[in-house]
């Protein structure tokens, strides 16, 4: 039989919190939480960085963005870097994309052999090539109100394309003449905003999702470091964009059911082992502490799905220890005897994948940056066993510790009465950060790019691989 088939669902902006199977009563997550039956799931796993581009670099090269200069969303994989999908080809793999992974530049590849569906972002910076999004024009970025409610939107749009890819490759390769393992990345973009989920699943959240936990009354430290980003609404916006997110998870969560039963049936007929894994690039706040979207280092952006199934996978097991997004990387190697990609900052789970053991003394750490008063801060935060620690270059005033398992909405800063747990998870964070030469290669990175715009705005370039935003997706949503 072989090397084991693989395939890895990717989201986009999936709030770990939100699924059946890690506790949530209301979002309808079925075939998730089918799947998490079925598998091991890591219930504390986190992101890299909480952003698209720097978390799927790392994704794919296995390394910290940070560690290159990326810190936005104009970063790119080199064509000279490895990753593990390069390795996976070695070994023989037919390697496919099926949608979204954010590439920039020619190579919209990093060692895909194949990519049935393209992306529904620009593939290279500066002006792209004109995309009619009507009404949602940004609404995906950072104008998330102007667009809220139940009916159909380009994300939707977008990722109905990205399933039909996937199933149609899977259907097609059934009764083909296969001698290749096969690893299939298939990416969606919900449920990334906008936030707009379809017509009945709007309506059947709309009285049912909770208010924001983490308020100004509920946490007893200030926002001061994210003022910038606080979006005060009222009560009944915050609840229609809620339960259009909620709606957006449980449509990905179909669409989950429906490759992994197309994979199943793949596998079945062609006799082969397979592992399928399940996560998502980051999360998404989703008006906790006033923030909407990504870029902190609190859990609702922070924190990740994790899901492995299949072959050689325990069945029914959860991982407390902390882990992260790097990890899949070397994880994935090693289950398929691939080398792994030099100098990685994760490590590989599949011992715990295959034994259900724990590794109780690891530190797992997530990075982000914000900035203040024109000036670049490097953060990071660190998950160690119940406790979470996050700190800002420069801004060390702000330090917040959390016992996460007493306080999962990270609501009450227990900084000052656990000065031990403190000092020790601070030396764990300085441990190996080398906070000027990121800001050197930060810059650097950042006027690369803002020369690439320039070039981008002048010359145009065909954009093959990008997925044009059909017109029946631009109409306003049915139920607002």
């Amino acid at each position: 039989m072989g090397k084991p088939d693989i395939l890895i669902f990717m989201s986009d902006q999936h709030n770990a919190m939100l699924t059946g199977f890690a506790g949530d009563r209301i979002v309808k997550t079925p075939n998730m939480d089918k799947l998490a039956a079925d598998g091991t799931v890591f219930d504390a796993a986190y992101t890299s960085y909480p952003l698209c581009v720097p978390a799927r670099i790392s994704f794919m090269t296995g390394q910290y963005p940070l560690k290159n200069g990326y810190s936005g969303n104009s970063g790119a994989v080199g064509e000279d870097q490895a990753t593990f999908i390069h390795s996976l080809g070695i070994e023989g793999y037919e390697t496919v994309l099926c949608g979204r992974m954010h590439f920039f530049g020619a190579d919209q590849r990093h060692g895909f052999l194949k990519r049935i569906a393209g992306d529904i972002t620009p593939t290279y910076m500066g002006k792209s090539q004109p995309v009619d999004w009507g009404i949602y024009e940004r609404t995906n970025n950072d104008q998330y109100f102007n667009t809220v409610g139940g009916g159909d939107s380009p994300v939707l749009a977008y990722d109905r394309m990205v399933i039909k890819a996937a199933l149609d490759y899977l259907t097609a390769q059934k009764t083909a003449n296969r001698s290749k393992p096969l690893c299939l990345v298939v990416g969606t973009y919900g449920p990334h905003s906008t936030y707009v989920a379809p017509a009945e699943l709007y309506t059947q959240y709309l009285n049912l999702v909770p208010q924001p936990a983490a308020v100004e009354e509920t946490i007893n430290y200030d926002l001061e470091l994210y003022k910038r980003r606080l979006e005060k609404k009222p009560a009944e916006l915050i609840r229609k964009v809620r339960a259009a997110y909620y709606g957006m998870i449980t449509t990905i969560d179909s669409q989950l059911g429906a490759v992994r039963g197309a994979w199943d049936d793949f596998l079945k007929e062609q006799n082969r082992k397979g592992i399928f894994v399940y996560t998502s690039d980051h999360g998404d706040q989703l008006g906790e502490r006033n923030i909407y979207a990504k870029m902190t280092l609190f859990d609702g952006a922070a924190k990740i799905p994790l899901v492995f199934a299949g072959d050689g996978i325990k069945r029914g097991s959860r991982i407390s220890q902390a882990v992260s997004l790097l990890d899949i990387s070397p994880t994935v190697c090693e289950l398929a005897g691939a080398e792994i990609p030099p100098d990685p900052d994760g490590q590989s789970l599949a011992n715990q994948l295959v034994s259900g053991n724990e590794e109780i003394d690891r530190a797992v750490i997530c990075e982000c940056s914000l900035m203040r008063n024109e000036t670049f801060h490097p953060g990071r935060m660190v998950r160690y066993g119940k406790w979470k620690y996050i700190t800002y270059c420069g801004l060390e005033d702000y330090d917040l510790l959390f016992n996460m398992e007493k306080d999962p909405y990270e609501l009450h800063n227990c900084l000052r009465e656990e000065p031990a747990i403190a000092a020790e998870l601070y030396a764990k964070i300085k441990d190996g950060w080398d906070v000027e030469d990121i800001k050197k290669k930060v810059s650097i990175i950042g006027r690369h790019a803002k020369l690439l715009r320039r070039w981008g705005d002048v010359i145009e370039i065909d954009e093959p691989e990008r997925f044009l935003v059909p017109p029946q997706s631009l109409v306003p949503p049915v139920i607002v």
